[in-house]
């Protein structure tokens, strides 16, 4: 049997060479030697390609796990002439997993028959049983007469997916009548790629598309079919096409299944592998992909994969009810993407080929968690990534830094130094999670602002992590830890509310949010605004208007941390917490916390901004995975968990709260930035929560209602967005950077935006972007209609600014020899003698070189006594008053007129136009001295109070703005 696969082999990497452009209308015999290549493919990819190393270990442990498992089923296989069933407890033939699961033991004995260095390679008496199984199950369970009952996926995909690869596998072995039969069975129940069969007005679309494309290619391999290849290859390009709604991929990078539900790391992942095997199948030969649109599956690996992984895991936010699977954790599945990005990498352009391989090492390589990283890995696969790392040539990724909003799934990744942070979210396009089969039948709350924190502690959501963790107390969440008794099956558990998602900028910042409502999903009253912000390694999140009167304890959980030791030591305020399971503490004026790891540098610290009452616990839980999925096994497990949390007590009315989360930060770096925080709440309500980071420069905002409303900074108005919204913004060296959103998706008018800063100019504007204005505050119209919740982006050049050297106001009458030049004001007052005010502001220019196009100078009126009034600035001749010795008295006598302006009211900044002024003096000594006066008598009230330099916000102080 060995002699005969070489030469099928050698036969096929001939034929590859002579055979990539044969034409449909070739010699039959050619034809022939084409589909015994592409058979040949695919039999390598399931057992090894010929001549791989035994001896290596790995690979020996592959042949040996692969016989074991043969021999198993091989033993218990009922082989008797009036059998009923092949095995026992796969006898109830109304359950429709009783054909798959037959189908899938008949395959793992059909691999062992088929693998080289299998001691049972080749062995005529396991050939003969296979093969008499497969006649029986043609006979009895699955063949063309047969109606579908059950799962129609047992039916129309994993049986003949299975059958599919055992025809491959014992095609020297079945006869030509056997292979008909099959082939009957097969286009009874997948005839077209493209429809459920059972309902054929149903469009099949994603991961069962292609699917059902892999069978019908394999269909048409085996029984030497050009339409029946051309009818899978063709299946595939609908795949290939973003979506806008529905499943499918996103140009955002999300992907969807089950028409709501985030699906990457699961539907995403089969999509993955079908994509990989069926560009491997086709590739070189007559029915290889031509589809332009191809190049799009290549940019979802960096798009949409590479995101949703962190040293190697797959995020559980994008895996759906796969994370109530044992045998599928977040490391397992990780893996998986691992194997189809390398087996895409065969057939990718060389770019992208050397990026997908760079990726995979460097996952690989960061990965800890398998004790075999290759345990139960296909032989073809642990011979192409043992080539990849012994390859020096290709390096190892560079750790992602990327923050961005998966609008299309409702889902947030955010990946810093040395972490990487998801968000779930749901909303009235995504479901709150799935419930199918028995599977995830606690899920209720992981998409209720689920957030999940990844470091170097790779087995926090591992090693039996869903199972034992309070599935009603996930972190992040806001719960009354209610849910009815069981889900419903299938049911697509919507939201009542749109705004969810967020805006996402420079790949490093960002704002997310949930307005959020359990009425839908658990039938709770419980009901607030969440939101969070980022900022590199500081993640700020926000709560607002929680309400309940279901006479339930509510509670937002901070954290809820499996403990992988005693070593996972809780400080609070530099106090050392109990570390025995069964500490409770209430902790009230809690300012820090910290939760160290054994793990180096997985430390997490979480700051409370003015003071929190906090909630403390540790304890050990038990469980099974069988209480989240009814198919899985029954046995203990056990866990260690700490958790914070805020007690928002029975029946909260419009509660809050507030925290930042710090990854890989000890309790001392905590403590530290406890002291001396960047992080500064500016809002936190129903209209608005928004939070600035003085250490990016970056603020993040929030906007709930379709009501003009504010965000203010320093004293002053930052961010004013009169729709919902979500806005962050980021100064960065001379320029403001801007992300809008609408993340209710449903906003077809116009958003306007206004900044309270002055800007010199647009360097680039998203097309649905206007700027509007851009001096004394930018001003941006918004068309956010057909965005689907995508961040439009605004850059803009920022002037240089001069900050005021020197400035004073002086009065005359008895105050005339008085000097108000440490003053935080400069006072405007034209009255009787005796009330009068003026004030005066010098700049140095020294720092300027060049003439300048444009020169502003910007005041802000801190205080103003009545409307209407009319200021003067005046140009001062002489520069050389002291500000701390003006006075009435010796004032400098004031030369010509710059310009007037309408005294706008406190805290709205107005800007003059000074830039023939300061080009002059930037040619005579670079200074520049002006007066403010009032145009007339007001009256008493006639007064405004511009801040000064002393100003207690900064950047409410005069400023020149200089544009070069």
């Amino acid at each position: 049997m060995r002699q005969s696969w070489s030469k099928v082999w050698t036969g096929w990497l001939v034929l590859c060479m002579f055979f990539t452009s044969l034409p449909l209308g070739g010699s039959s015999a050619a034809a022939a030697d084409e589909y015994d290549a592409l058979r040949g493919k695919w039999k390598a990819l399931l057992t090894g390609e010929p001549g791989y190393n035994q001896a290596d270990p790995d690979i020996a442990a592959q042949i040996g796990t692969v016989t074991e498992q043969a021999q198993t089923y091989w033993n218990t296989l009922n082989k008797t002439a009036g059998r009923t069933a092949l095995w026992s407890d796969l006898s109830d033939w109304s359950q429709s997993a009783a054909i798959t699961s037959s189908y899938s033991r008949l395959k793992s004995m059909a691999a062992a028959y088929a693998t080289g260095g299998s001691s049972l390679e080749g062995n005529a008496g396991l050939a003969a049983d296979i093969v008499s199984a497969l006649d029986w199950m043609y006979a009895n369970a699955y063949n063309e007469t047969k109606s579908e009952t059950g799962n129609w996926w047992d039916w129309e995909i994993g049986a003949p997916l299975l059958l599919g690869d055992m025809m491959v596998l014992m095609y020297d072995s079945l006869s030509a009548a056997q292979k008909t039969n099959y082939f009957k069975a097969i286009d009874k129940f997948c005839p077209d790629p493209t429809k459920r069969t059972n309902t054929p007005t149903l469009t099949e679309t994603g991961a069962n598309r292609l699917d059902k494309a892999l069978i019908v290619a394999l269909r048409g391999v085996v029984g030497q079919s050009a339409a029946k290849l051309a009818q899978g290859r063709d299946a595939m390009s609908q795949t290939f096409l973003y979506v806008k709604d529905g499943d499918g991929f996103y140009v955002d990078g999300s992907f969807v299944q089950h028409s709501d539900i985030a699906y990457t790391g699961s539907y995403g992942l089969v999509m993955l592998g079908d994509l990989a095997k069926l560009l491997y199948l086709l590739q070189g030969s007559t029915w290889k992909v031509t589809d332009p649109n191809l190049a799009n599956v290549y940019r979802w690996v960096g798009e949409a994969y590479r995101p949703m992984i962190y040293q190697g895991a797959m995020m559980d936010s994008v895996r759906g009810r796969a994370i109530s699977r044992q045998e599928s954790q977040d490391h397992t599945a990780g893996r998986s993407a691992v194997v189809s990005i390398v087996r895409l990498a065969e057939g990718a352009p060389a770019d992208r080929a050397q990026e997908f391989r760079s990726l995979a090492k460097a996952w690989i390589q960061s990965d800890r968690t398998f004790a075999n990283y290759y345990g139960n890995m296909a032989i073809y696969d642990i011979v192409r990534i043992k080539a990849l790392l012994g390859n020096s040539s290709i390096l190892p990724a560079a750790p992602l830094v990327y923050s961005h909003v998966f609008a299309g799934m409702d889902r947030y990744v955010h990946h810093g130094p040395g972490f990487a942070f998801g968000l779930s979210l749901f909303s009235t396009r995504i479901s709150a999670f799935e419930y199918i089969n028995g599977e995830n039948s606690k899920g209720w709350y992981t998409g209720a602002g689920m957030t999940s924190l990844y470091n170097e502690d790779q087995e926090q959501y591992s090693g039996n992590y869903w199972p034992t963790v309070h599935m009603f107390r996930l972190p992040g969440t806001t719960t009354d830890g209610y849910a009815p008794a069981a889900p419903v099956n299938s049911k697509h558990y919507l939201g009542t509310k749109s705004w969810a998602g967020g805006s996402s900028l420079l790949d490093a910042y960002g704002a997310a949010g949930l307005d959020f409502s359990m009425s839908a999903v658990t039938g709770s009253s419980l009901a607030g605004k969440k939101s969070w912000f980022f900022f590199g390694d500081r993640i700020a999140a926000l709560g607002a208007g929680i309400t309940a009167a279901d006479g339930r304890k509510v509670e937002t959980i901070i954290d809820n941390r499996k403990l992988v030791s005693s070593g996972s030591a809780l400080t609070v305020n530099g106090t050392a917490k109990p570390a025995a399971a069964g500490w409770s503490e209430a902790m009230t004026g809690v300012q820090w916390a910290h939760l160290a790891s054994p793990a180096a540098g997985s430390g997490i610290g979480y700051f409370f901004p003015g003071g929190a009452a906090v909630q403390g616990l540790r304890e050990q839980r038990s469980g099974s995975w069988s209480l989240i999925n009814s198919g899985q096994s029954t046995s203990a497990v056990t866990n260690t968990f700490a958790s914070l949390a805020f007690n928002h007590g029975t029946n909260p009315s419009n509660a809050s709260y507030a925290y930042v989360v710090l990854p890989n930060r000890d309790a001392a770096a905590t403590s530290a930035y406890a002291s001396n925080p960047s992080v500064q709440v500016l809002s936190n309500t129903t209209s608005v929560q928004a939070v600035r980071d003085t250490a990016a420069k970056a603020v993040g905002a929030n906007f709930w209602s379709d009501a003009p409303a504010t965000v203010n900074m320093d004293g002053s108005a930052w961010i004013t967005s009169d729709k919902k919204a979500s806005v962050t913004t980021a100064e960065s060296g001379k320029e403001l950077n801007i992300a809008v959103s609408d993340p209710t998706q449903a906003n077809t008018g116009e958003i306007h935006i206004e900044i309270g800063r002055s800007a010199a100019g647009v360097i680039s504007a998203d097309p649905l972007v206007t700027v509007t204005r851009l001096s004394p505050t930018v001003q941006l119209t918004v068309k956010p209609g057909g965005t689907l919740g995508r961040s439009l982006l605004v850059k803009l050049s920022l002037p240089a600014v001069i900050t005021a050297a020197a400035d004073a106001y002086v009065r005359d009458g008895s105050y005339a020899g008085t000097n108000y030049g440490g003053d935080g004001s400069l006072v405007v007052k034209s009255d009787a003698a005796g009330y009068q005010r003026q004030s005066y502001l010098r700049f140095d220019l020294a720092p300027v070189t060049g003439a300048v196009t444009q020169a502003k100078l910007r005041l802000v009126p801190a205080l103003t006594g009545m409307a209407g009034m009319t200021h003067e600035a005046h140009l001062v001749s002489d520069s050389a008053w002291g500000e701390s010795t003006l006075t009435w008295n010796n004032r400098p006598s004031a030369a010509a007129l710059i310009g007037s302006w309408s005294v706008p009211a406190a805290g709205v900044p107005v800007e003059i136009d000074v830039t023939a002024q300061v080009n002059a003096a930037l040619s005579a000594g670079k200074k520049i001295s002006l007066r403010l006066s009032g145009q007339a008598n007001y009256g008493a009230d006639g007064y405004a109070n511009y801040a000064s330099r002393e100003y207690g916000t900064a950047g409410s102080r005069p400023q020149l703005l200089l544009i070069p």
